[in-house]
């Protein structure tokens, strides 16, 4: 009985740190003009970070949007205009840059790349740098991976473990 409680026990951490640990990667598209930081709505990610949890974005380099409508001088990828730096609510950035931000903790330059440990636990949404969403064109493709939080890992190794000492008693 002692032998089958442990097996059960160890498959349901693995069972339960599995379904936890897996890593969560979602795809999207950001637009310039409905995902503007004013006059825009965020682009919800639908991926939830605990604080400490380590994520990673990508975002197409070869895409482009503008914040000009006309000029083709002001197109850009994520990574924004090197030539038009902006200030919005004290954040200061490329302007055309691919923007991201936790719940809603402070805003972080996201780019074509990125990797952090998310400083809060919240949602991660994704907006267009600019100042006004009228005259902006053209969208990015992201791509965002949530890696497996520490204590998930440990539940797996507990799980092994449990599994381990059955084997072990069994000999």
């Amino acid at each position: 009985m002692i032998k089958f409680s442990r097996v059960a026990f160890g498959a349901a951490l693995l069972a339960i740190s599995g379904l936890a640990a897996a890593s969560v990667t979602t795809t999207g598209i950001v637009d310039a003009k409905g995902n503007s930081l004013v006059g825009g709505t965020a682009f919800d990610t639908g991926v939830f970070l605990a604080e400490g949890q380590a994520f990673n974005v990508s975002a197409l380099a070869t895409d482009l949007w503008d914040n000009s409508d006309t000029d083709p001088t002001y197109l850009s990828n994520a990574n924004g205009h090197a030539f038009q730096m902006g200030t919005i609510d004290g954040f200061t950035d490329a302007i055309g840059s691919l923007i991201g931000e936790i719940g809603n903790g402070p805003l972080f330059h996201v780019g074509t790349t990125f990797a952090a440990n998310a400083y809060a636990a919240g949602e991660l949404k994704f907006f267009y740098f600019d100042s006004d969403a009228d005259n902006n064109t053209g969208a990015v493709h992201v791509s965002v991976t949530a890696v497996p939080e520490p204590m998930n890992i440990a539940l797996m190794g507990l799980a092994f473990g449990a599994f381990a000492l059955s084997r072990r008693r069994k000999a």
